[in-house]
């Protein structure tokens, strides 16, 4: 008797149900909890989201970043950032401490998504693109590499929702057009209303948008395709 034929597996089945226990979630603490462990049990949430599904290299955690002349940053809600070649973390009561050379993207979380809290984002993402960052020549195959020029981190916002509603779209674009390029913010993810992606468009940007069921997944791979970049 042959083997049942295994279906097929999809992401675009398997990320809205991964999105919908992610708001039973944040619903459950909302209705359980305090205003600030909700805050930090929706911020593992998304940790947790991170590290169960970007590939391995990659570690998520909230941190501060610190630069080879002593700066840190402003402390972030969830570090993406290299876990393979960033031997050097710092562990410490007041929270992981991670060179900035190691990080590949920085994201505030909250609960609402308003033009308030985008900013307040935006001002989080300057403290950690502003941090000195070095290189430094590599020995690979016996020979040796000219340093590589660290290449721009990402940044965003994720949420649970957004205070905009079906204007969406529109506000998110009014709001990141005001914002300074050290500010820029390239992602963004309110999980009942949508999420969207910002890219360089020669003096400008163009932006792009999910619908509120696509949420998750449009986020994923549009970060995870930035990433390997």
């Amino acid at each position: 008797m042959g083997r049942p034929k295994r279906e097929t597996v999809e992401l675009a089945n398997i990320f809205p149900r991964v999105q919908e226990k992610m708001l039973a979630q944040f619903a459950l603490g909302n209705l359980l909890g305090h205003p600030v462990p909700v805050g930090a049990a929706t911020e593992n949430q998304w940790i947790e989201f991170f590290n169960r599904y970007l590939p391995r290299r990659y570690a998520a955690s909230s941190a501060f970043v610190i630069s080879a002349d002593g700066r840190c940053s402003r402390q972030i809600d969830i570090a993406i950032y290299d876990r393979l070649y960033s031997p050097m973390l710092f562990p410490h009561e007041s929270g992981l401490h991670i060179p900035a050379e190691s990080v590949y993207a920085v994201f505030e979380v909250k609960q609402l998504l308003s033009p308030h809290l985008l900013q307040d984002a935006a001002k989080k993402a300057a403290s950690v693109r502003v941090l000195q960052r070095t290189s430094v020549p590599v020995i690979s195959a016996g020979s040796v590499r000219p340093a590589i020029v660290p290449k721009g981190i990402l940044a965003g916002i994720l949420a649970v929702g957004s205070s905009w509603g079906r204007k969406f779209p529109q506000k998110v674009e009014q709001a990141i057009f005001q914002l300074p390029d050290e500010q820029r913010l390239d992602f963004g993810c309110a999980l009942l209303h949508g999420a969207f992606e910002v890219l360089p468009a020669g003096d400008s940007y163009s932006f792009h948008f999910s619908t509120a069921r696509e949420s998750l997944i449009f986020f994923f791979i549009r970060l995870v395709e930035r990433l390997r970049a």
